[in-house]
């Protein structure tokens, strides 16, 4: 796992670094009306899950880093949400969602074909005959890590009281779907200096679809940006809803 899901400093400033989410916007739209029972795969820090229960809905949020898990648990004052540790395969095989959402590019994090095949798997057997699967992966054919470096980087994130933190990228290698890249926090305290190292996995469309059937679910609906704009060849994302096949 990388280290900016399991350093104790790096899961501190999660959230002040990933502010502007506009996928939950998204999302939101296309969920069904509350008390739907709504699966947040990939919850983090817990932010989605949280605005998910105080708009009604019925929320189970799972993380494989028990930090996350431990710090959105923490802002879970009320109790409002189930949280588990680990992955959908551990939860328990009666549960049913109306809908389950990844966001936060965390597909991406699946580098193995069998743990991407387990994922649909594992949601297709818990997901209501009706329900939908909404996840996103970056586009490969959009390249977008040719902008992830130093020069190309966003200013400062404030962390309060007058502290900050500079991050940047270094793109390591790119090799067949996979591209591998350094990630450095410089905090102005000048406390330390930290790195996570990740690998993240770019899968196409048809990819996406043949795992899908192999695994009882069908491409439903695609978007190519976060405005519902049609997904064409250079789209910035490729925004996938999964329903059980027919």
């Amino acid at each position: 796992m990388d280290a900016l899901y399991q350093n104790p400093r790096l899961v501190e400033v999660y959230d002040a670094i990933n502010q502007c989410r506009e996928d939950f916007d998204f999302y939101i739209a296309e969920l069904p009306e509350p008390p739907a029972a709504l699966l947040d795969i990939g919850c983090g820090t817990g932010t989605f899950a949280l605005d998910l229960a105080d708009r009604g809905y019925e929320v189970t949020a799972v993380d494989l880093s028990p930090q996350m898990v431990a710090m959105a648990a923490q802002k879970d004052t009320g109790r409002s949400v189930n949280w588990v540790i680990g992955s959908v395969t551990d939860l328990a095989n009666d549960l049913r969602f109306n809908a389950a959402i990844m966001t936060g590019h965390a597909f991406q994090c699946l580098l193995e074909d069998d743990q991407i095949s387990a994922l649909f798997n594992a949601v297709e057997q818990r997901l209501y005959r009706d329900g939908s699967f909404w996840f996103e992966t970056r586009n490969r054919a959009a390249r977008p890590w040719l902008r992830w470096r130093p020069d190309c980087a966003a200013p400062p994130f404030a962390l309060g009281g007058g502290r900050t933190v500079a991050v940047t990228h270094n793109v390591l290698s790119v090799c067949d779907d996979r591209v591998t890249f350094d990630e450095r926090y410089d905090f102005n305290d000048h406390s330390e200096v930290l790195t996570s190292r990740s690998t993240l996995r770019f899968l196409d469309l048809e990819e996406i679809e043949a795992f899908a059937a192999r695994n009882g679910l069908m491409v439903s609906e695609t978007f190519g940006t976060w405005k519902r704009e049609p997904l064409m060849s250079d789209s910035p994302e490729i925004i996938v809803r999964l329903q059980k096949a027919t």
